[in-house]
């Protein structure tokens, strides 16, 4: 009887000083040993101390960790991604045996801190040059140090709105591009500069269909001169709606209409000089003749499933006309599909896809749309990004790894306008082929 008291008081010595001094375990089991030895413990009292004694350093050890990590961390998302791309060129007014090839990487690195519950503030470096279209960085010049520049730095405010009246957020500084948009008029990297607003109302059904209504708006700088009378400013409305159509589909179509009001653009000294634009707008006297009023109607459809099959697939559509054109070419417009997961990331996901684009001269600003589709200038050379341009852009995306994505992505373009004399050399279309691989973090 005087052992059974005296091993129940060694238990709980043992289990208070593991718990106290964070014994080891190894230690802890040469010493269940030796009281078993002694007869004060008997083989299942052992056991189960030694189980209890490891509960209890596994709670500790984690609420351990818990407490050194900095709180500061917890507050702070970092993402990035990488990319090394070939690309082959054909056109130019070169013979196809002459082609270009060019070796291009891509690097971006974003850091975002929550400032408290409604305020956060973000910073993104990317390679490049300062073109705002661009964050491509050819290989070349005998392995010179490549830059990085910042290409966002933003305060963002998401006010504590009632659950009755929506979601809203506010972007101050150079932000990631929050409108419904396409290749048509916006390049993916652009990020744009000003004050930005997105709002997303309640949930409710339209008819037994659920949707949402939302709206973005943009006050947007394109340039700043001596005069803010003169300042060339970009004004952006946005509405649209999103609803649910084939439920057993998990489909979405959503409808967006904007109007985009730019001002001081028309005859502004600068213009043509923003770094990117192609030169491939009307022009009087060296300054645009077009105060580009667009207004841009975008439709698409996404489902993740067909019929009882799990494959993605999505239409979309985009229509531009500039109201203010200099003249009757003033019309832009894209149709698209895709077939397959929309953004690939595990492995063995993967995206096909294709779509036309077709650009009058006028129809969208120069130093807007994809760069790496091109328009034409006068006298028929193309130009990286311009208008005044149609053609094929089509491609093939697979995940070999998580996050670590394959691509293939061809360009084929012609000119909508040459001029008569024009040589034939430069009436041939302008062809692209890039391969990628590219990896996220």
């Amino acid at each position: 009887m005087k052992r059974r008291v005296m091993g129940t008081m060694v238990i709980m010595v043992l289990l208070f000083a593991c718990c106290a001094t964070r014994l080891w375990a190894s230690e802890m089991d040469v010493l269940v040993n030796k009281l078993v030895e002694k007869g004060i413990l008997t083989p299942y009292e052992a056991q189960i101390l030694k189980a209890e004694a490891k509960e209890e350093a596994a709670a500790e050890l984690a609420q351990g960790k818990a407490v050194t990590v900095p709180g500061w961390t917890q507050k702070i998302k970092i993402k990035g991604d990488a990319r090394f791309r070939t690309q082959v060129e054909w056109g130019k007014g070169r013979a196809p045996a002459h082609q270009r090839i060019r070796n291009r990487v891509r690097a971006r690195l974003g850091v975002e801190g929550k400032v408290n519950k409604q305020v956060s503030a973000g910073i993104y470096a990317v390679t490049g040059g300062n073109d705002p279209r661009s964050t491509n960085q050819t290989l070349d010049d005998g392995f010179e140090t490549q830059t990085f520049r910042l290409d966002a730095y933003y305060i963002k405010w998401m006010p504590e709105l009632d659950e009755q009246i929506g979601d809203g957020t506010v972007w101050l500084g150079k932000f990631k591009n929050p409108f419904q948009k396409t290749a048509l008029l916006w390049d993916g990297d652009i990020c744009p500069m000003g004050v930005a607003a997105q709002y997303m109302s309640p949930g409710f059904e339209l008819g037994e269909v659920p949707a949402n209504l939302y709206g973005n708006f943009g006050f947007l700088w394109l340039d700043e001169l001596s005069r803010f009378q003169d300042d060339p400013l970009m004004f952006v409305f946005q509405g649209g709606l999103k609803m649910d159509v084939i439920r057993d589909w998990d489909s979405t179509f959503n409808v967006a209409a904007a109007y985009y009001a730019s001002s001081h653009v028309k005859d502004n000294d600068n213009g043509p000089n923003y770094v990117g634009a192609a030169g491939t707008n009307t022009y009087n006297n060296g300054r645009y003749a077009s105060s580009f009023d667009l207004v841009d109607v975008l439709l698409k459809y996404d489902s993740k499933r067909i019929f009882d099959f799990e494959i993605g697939h999505g239409l979309y559509s985009d229509l531009i006309w500039n109201t203010d054109s200099a003249a009757s070419k003033d019309f832009a417009w894209l149709t698209g599909a895709y077939l397959g997961k929309k953004k690939p990331k595990k492995p063995g996901q993967w995206k096909a896809y294709g779509e036309y684009r077709y650009i009058e001269r006028d129809a969208v600003p120069d130093f807007l749309p994809d760069s790496d589709f091109y328009g034409f200038v006068n006298d028929g050379i193309p130009e990286g990004g311009g208008t005044n341009g149609q053609g094929f852009v089509g491609g093939i995306k697979y995940a070999i790894f998580n996050n670590t994505v394959l691509g293939v992505k061809y360009y084929y373009c012609t000119p909508i306008d040459i001029d008569a004399g024009t040589a034939d050399q430069f009436k041939e279309p302008y062809q692209l082929l890039q391969m990628d691989i590219a990896v996220k973090f």
